[in-house]
């Protein structure tokens, strides 16, 4: 039995929504990986890419997620981007159960707002270009659940049901 639920996709799919969500029903903690590492590094994920680069940006998002092995009994919402690093898709592979939040792109676009806070949501021709060449290594996860029009209660309803047997409820 797996003791940590990886929630997976691309910015706005509803991974820090339904995060919360499915770690309540399970009665696990919850783990926004870039809340971690924003608390762990005492500056904003746009700081990190403004300073550090997105490969400096991921060097750290590898080392978060690493830091995880010692938590059990957590659902952990990834960054869009973190599934992409092949290092990190085996990280999570040892680690638990990876789940594919599938969702549209016109919902993704019409749920993240151009206010500066995701430093790559850019024009919506860069942000279609990211969206496509992220999905054959987002449909990589062990289960794909299409979110696009659902609500989060039954996207995460949805989730426990395919992930059913191969994750354990805490008593």
């Amino acid at each position: 039995m797996q003791s940590r639920l990886f929630l997976v996709g691309f910015m706005g799919a509803g991974k820090s929504t339904m995060g919360p969500l499915l770690a309540g029903r399970l009665r696990w903690d919850f783990v926004d990986l870039d809340e971690k590492i924003e608390h762990d590094q005492n500056r904003t994920i746009r700081e990190i890419f403004e300073t550090e680069g997105e490969p400096g940006f991921r060097r750290i998002e590898t080392q978060a997620l690493t830091q995880l092995e010692g938590r059990k009994h957590c659902v952990v919402a990834l960054g869009g981007g973190a599934f992409v690093e092949q290092v990190n898709r085996l990280v999570v592979a040892r680690l638990g159960v990876s789940v594919f939040l599938d969702c549209r792109l016109d919902v993704i676009l019409a749920r993240c707002p151009a206010d500066g806070t995701r430093p790559l949501l850019q024009t919506p021709a860069l942000v279609e270009q990211l969206y496509e060449s992220r999905l054959p290594l987002y449909r990589k996860c062990d289960v794909c659940i299409n979110v696009s029009d659902l609500t989060p209660d039954e996207a995460s309803e949805a989730i426990l049901l395919a992930v059913g047997t191969t994750v354990k409820r805490q008593s």
